[in-house]
């Protein structure tokens, strides 16, 4: 990847709201501290001049391509969500880099009048009380229950976007799902936020590249260590069964040496029957055994299943 000059996306550019130290050098105009507008020691920057479609019934503070917008905020135009039906969809949007990836990353025109996008603004934190959370991010919700591919409806939700997201805590992260441990709110404890019920396995996605095809469920370690360990004893006990049929065949082979009549076969002695027969019960048990390990481990019903019905990724 080539590096980035930030110097390219000013030079020469006339849409600018200040001229940049290049330029004053170039008119030779002399620099002898830093302007006031360079950039240069976190002064302001110089910037494109644009406009933002403000929603009447939101507030916005900004300073320097950094944006603060509560109220009815739309997650794309004015028009858009369910704010512009007049339900109340309360937001708070922190954003920066209005439009920054747009032009080939140099960012909106001059006297430009902007909306959110979601695709193209650098950086965002979004909360809404009533949006479609999944339908707003662009997010991959073919699978989704009870949909018809448009992830989350009608409910409030957060979103985080930037180049790269990143979570730390120092003693620990949980990703939980579901509703609070012994909340005190009404008679089923607690709702969504419309009032509705919670599901109290709700699950939790991991997805790379956006794309739901290939969604499966997480092996749980300890239960796949303990299947894998089983499976190893069952194995054992089918060696065993054939080394003993081995041996058998063995002492059988032995009789039919010494019979007199070479196209007769002599009676099996009543240990080898008896030998036989313990090969065949434990081939049976051992057979028992296998049916039960893959009941347990390989089904959904099972007791220890490996695969998480909850934890789901790609």
């Amino acid at each position: 990847m080539a590096k980035i000059k930030f110097g390219d996306f000013l030079k020469g550019n006339k849409d600018l709201e200040c001229e940049t130290v290049q330029e004053m050098l170039d008119q030779g105009i002399p620099v002898r501290s830093t302007p006031p507008n360079s950039g240069l020691f976190n002064t302001p920057v110089c910037r494109v001049p644009f406009t933002y479609n403000q929603p009447r019934g939101a507030s916005v503070m900004s300073n320097q391509g950094a944006y603060i917008v509560f109220g009815q905020v739309p997650a794309s135009g004015i028009a858009g969500s369910y704010g512009a039906r007049g339900i109340p969809a309360d937001s708070i949007d922190l954003v920066v880099g209005r439009h920054s990836s747009s032009h080939r990353g140099k960012g909106p025109k001059a006297k430009s009048a902007l909306d959110n996008n979601f695709a193209s603004d650098a950086a965002r934190i979004y909360i809404s009380r009533l949006c479609d959370i999944d339908l707003a991010f662009g997010l991959d919700s073919s699978i989704w229950d009870g949909t018809s591919g448009r992830g989350l409806v009608a409910r409030s939700g957060i979103g985080i976007k930037a180049d790269g997201v990143r979570i730390v805590g120092r003693e620990g992260v949980k990703i939980v799902t579901g509703k609070m441990r012994d909340a005190k709110f009404g008679l089923s404890g607690e709702t969504n936020s419309l009032g509705g019920k919670i599901s109290n396995s709700a699950p939790i996605y991991l997805v790379a590249g956006n794309d739901m095809n290939n969604i499966q469920g997480l092996a749980r370690g300890e239960n796949t260590r303990d299947c894998l360990r089983e499976l190893t004893d069952v194995i054992g006990e089918i060696w065993s069964a054939c080394f003993n049929m081995g041996l058998t065949q063995a002492g059988l082979e032995g009789v039919l040496a010494v019979t007199p009549v070479p196209w007769h076969a002599s009676a099996m002695p009543v240990s080898m029957q008896q030998k036989f027969t313990g090969v065949l019960a434990s081939l049976y048990q051992t057979r028992t055994t296998l049916e039960m390990w893959k009941f347990n481990y390989l089904t959904p019903e099972g007791k220890t299943p490996i695969l998480s019905r909850n934890v789901l990724t790609n």
